[in-house]
């Protein structure tokens, strides 16, 4: 049988909006140039190697943003991702209550992860979530795929990842699981035909 890994934000989670994303700008003064940054702080952030305030203060020197509350940026940038995607939670759940094997596979700040599993303790229903701050390593790594599909307990060539992310969806396929680019639920009843 066919294990499915799925990612999160944009999977199970709302994906972050534009509203969302000038929430997080206000929120540390700055405008659209913080991302560029901000994305290439993420992985140590992700992967468990920085904390939440040495990654909003590196993100504070390299974008030359006057200080900011560092709180306040956390809190903007955990809530535009804490939402779940209602119809997904529901097509998750089926598959679990058919016993279908299936896991999540996440880049999350400890912080964050923690929110996760506090307010959706319906993700802990699957076989494995993986987190990689639990992991201290972050998609696209090959080696957070390796341990997602270990946790599940079943091979790479047995594994679905469905994701929007595309350098995710490429690792997936060079670590030996069937990558399915995320369009929605459709995507997930595609696979299972």
């Amino acid at each position: 049988m066919t294990a499915l890994l799925f990612g999160l934000p944009g999977v199970l989670m709302r994906p972050r909006t534009e509203a969302d994303r000038r929430l997080i700008e206000r929120t540390v003064g700055g405008d659209e140039r913080i991302w560029p940054i901000y994305h290439d702080l993420r992985p140590a952030y992700d992967s468990g190697d920085v904390s939440d305030e040495r990654f909003w203060r590196q993100l504070q020197v390299r974008a030359d943003l006057a200080p900011f509350d560092i709180m306040e940026a956390i809190a903007a940038d955990h809530e535009t991702v804490l939402v779940a995607d209602e119809e997904m939670r529901t097509v998750v759940t089926e598959l679990v209550d058919a016993d279908r094997c299936c896991g999540i596979l996440a880049n999350l700040p400890c912080s964050l992860a923690k929110l996760v599993r506090a307010e959706h303790p319906w993700i802990e229903r699957v076989d494995a979530v993986t987190f990689s701050c639990d992991i201290g390593v972050a998609a696209p790594d090959p080696r957070a795929f390796a341990v997602a599909v270990d946790a599940l307990g079943v091979h790479a060539r047995d594994t679905v990842f469905l994701d929007t992310d595309p350098a995710h969806l490429a690792a997936a396929t060079d670590a030996g699981l069937r990558a399915v680019p995320f369009t929605g639920p459709d995507s997930v009843r595609e696979v299972l035909t």
